[in-house]
C-alpha cells in the first residue's frame, strides 16, 4: 500500500499575503525614523542643512519614480523587494558609521534608491500573483492590510525609538535600524513569483 502525506499543501494565497505582510511590517518598523532629525541635529547640522537633506531624499523619490515602474517590468521584482532593503540599510549604516553632512545626503539617496525599487514592484507582483492564483479580487483587501501592518510597524518604531536611543544612543538605534532591513531583505525572498520575462 503506497505512502500518503496527510499533510495538505500550504495556500499559495495564504504564503504570498503572509510574506507580504511581514515585509511591509519589516519595512516601517525603523527605529531611526522617529529620531533621525535628532541624529542630523547632535552632529552639529543647521536647520538649513537638514532641511536640504529633506529636500535632496524628496527630489530622489521623484526623479526615480519614472524609471521604477519599467524596472519592474524588466528585472525579477522578488530581486527588487530583495535589493530595495539592501540600498536603505546601506544608507541607514552611513549614518551612524560616519555621521556628517556627506553621509547623511548619500543615505538619502540610497534610501530613496531602495525605495524605489521596492514601490512598484510589490504592487506588481502581489497584483499579478493575485491574478494567477485566481484571487484578484482580493487585492485591494490584501494591500490594505499591508498597509495596515506598516502603519502598526511605524507605531512599534515611535514606541521603541526612545528606550533604544536611551540605552545604546544612536549607534544602537541604527544597529536596529540596519537589521530590520536585512530582515525585510531576506523575507522578499519567499515570495514567489511566476512571470514569463520580456521578450527581447
Amino acid at each position: 500500500m503506497p505512502l500518503t502525506s496527510t499533510r495538505a499543501p500550504r495556500d499559495p494565497v495564504r504564503r504570498l499575503t503572509s510574506t507580504l505582510y511581514g515585509y511591509a511590517f519589516l519595512e516601517e518598523c525603523v527605529l531611526l525614523y522617529p529620531v533621525y532629525a535628532l541624529l542630523f541635529s547632535d552632529t552639529g547640522l543647521s536647520v538649513g542643512e537638514i532641511s536640504s537633506l529633506f529636500a535632496l531624499w524628496s527630489i530622489t523619490n521623484i526623479v526615480l519614480e519614472i524609471p521604477s515602474g519599467a524596472w519592474a517590468d524588466a528585472v525579477s521584482r522578488r530581486l527588487l523587494l530583495c535589493l530595495g532593503p539592501l540600498f536603505t540599510a546601506a544608507g541607514f549604516a552611513l549614518w551612524v558609521l560616519l555621521p556628517s553632512y556627506g553621509s547623511f545626503a548619500a543615505g538619502f539617496v540610497l534610501w530613496g534608491i531602495g525605495g524605489a525599487l521596492a514601490s512598484g514592484a510589490m504592487e506588481a507582483l502581489v497584483h499579478d500573483e493575485l491574478d494567477r492564483l485566481g484571487a484578484a479580487g482580493r487585492y485591494a483587501r490584501v494591500m490594505g492590510r499591508a498597509r495596515a501592518a506598516g502603519l502598526i510597524a511605524v507605531m512599534a518604531s515611535m514606541l521603541l525609538a526612545g528606550p533604544v536611543l536611551t540605552w545604546g544612543g544612536h549607534l544602537a538605534v541604527g544597529a536596529a535600524s540596519v537589521l530590520v532591513c536585512l530582515l525585510a531583505a531576506a523575507t522578499a525572498t519567499r515570495f514567489p513569483e511566476h512571470r514569463t520575462p520580456p521578450a527581447g
